[in-house]
């Protein structure tokens, strides 16, 4: 074949290429505006899809589709079409149509792609930023805090947490405090007060349904005896008050009666017929994973030991805990 006609073949079925990009475009922003992300990851997709039937082509396909694609907008520069191969070459069609990715922001795809190792990791961050309405600013810092690794280890909780799959999911074996200066903690107050204030920040690691109803609530027993819980929280999805318990320390068995007689305290003083039974979680520096289990393994009420970790701690910890999962 001659040079000449060569080239006349790939000129052609490079405008093919472009006019059916054209097309795509126009024809998914005639749709609804409710539609309009999912219309755009769809049509992002698309576009990935028809560049990688090119790849052999090199650098300057995209950078010509750029160029002829500039009356669209700024969506369709040369980086941007780069981002829209690596998606269309990272994921199936159906994880796009089937599942939220096309519900997320583009750019907050692009982000996850960009700073995930696995494609399991990118698939985690997608469904937790729908499910839980991340911004691009809280995934960052989510990935930031290795939540997809943190999400692999199994927490330390009773029966009762893990035969309800709506309980169950607001356990983490382990929570990110990356605000803690931990040289101005003394004492267990000093740690609630650093959680308490930045509990934007706290309730954001906690997930989502948490409300703060008090800091050091205090109960009063029909007998007149007070007692303080450390942090009293209401759970809107679940429908419970949740009483948390910190400690500075390591767990040891007997932490686990203070917090069972809050739990049952809060169920006859504060709880109403409305309200499901309450759920109690112990968060300590760190738990010994035996004594926990062990401590926890036939309570029928719904309890759970996690540790708080600063973002300095995290990667050795969740090197060491993932190789024991293995």
């Amino acid at each position: 074949m001659k040079n000449e006609e060569k080239k006349d073949i790939l000129e052609k079925d490079y405008l093919l290429d472009l006019s059916n990009i054209k097309e795509t475009i126009r024809q998914n922003r005639n749709k609804a505006m409710v539609v309009v992300n999912s219309a755009m990851i769809m049509t992002y997709y698309e576009i990935g899809t028809i560049i990688n039937k090119r790849k052999t082509w090199g650098s300057k396909y995209i950078d010509r589709l750029s160029k002829d694609l500039s009356e669209y907008g700024k969506g369709y520069s040369y980086d941007n079409l780069n981002y829209m191969s690596k998606f269309a070459e990272q994921f199936e069609e159906y994880e796009i149509v089937e599942q939220p990715a096309r519900l997320i922001p583009w750019f907050t795809i692009v982000t996850i792609m960009q700073k995930s190792k696995s494609h399991e990791e990118m698939l985690w961050y997608i469904n937790e930023t729908h499910r839980n309405g991340w911004s691009r600013a809280t995934v960052i810092s989510q990935i930031a805090m290795k939540s997809y690794e943190r999400s692999l280890i199994e927490p330390s909780t009773t029966p009762a947490v893990k035969s309800d799959d709506i309980v169950k999911d607001m356990f983490k074996d382990t929570y990110s405090f990356n605000y803690i200066d931990e040289e101005k903690i003394k004492t267990e107050k000093d740690l609630k007060d650093q959680m308490i204030g930045n509990i934007i920040k706290f309730l954001d690691e906690l997930g989502p349904g948490f409300t703060l109803a008090g800091k050091e609530y205090k109960l009063v027993t029909p007998t007149g005896e007070n007692f303080y819980i450390d942090l009293l929280m209401y759970h809107t999805k679940i429908h419970s008050y949740v009483v948390i318990e910190v400690k500075l320390g390591e767990f040891k068995p007997e932490h686990l009666g203070q917090l069972m007689f809050y739990v049952n305290a809060v169920d006859k003083i504060e709880k109403t017929d409305r309200d499901d039974p309450t759920v109690g979680l112990l968060l300590c520096k760190d738990a010994d994973k035996f004594v926990a289990e062990t401590t926890l393994k036939k309570s029928l009420m719904k309890l759970g030991i996690s540790k708080y970790k600063t973002l300095e701690e995290l990667p050795e910890y969740l090197e060491k805990k993932l190789n024991e999962e293995k």
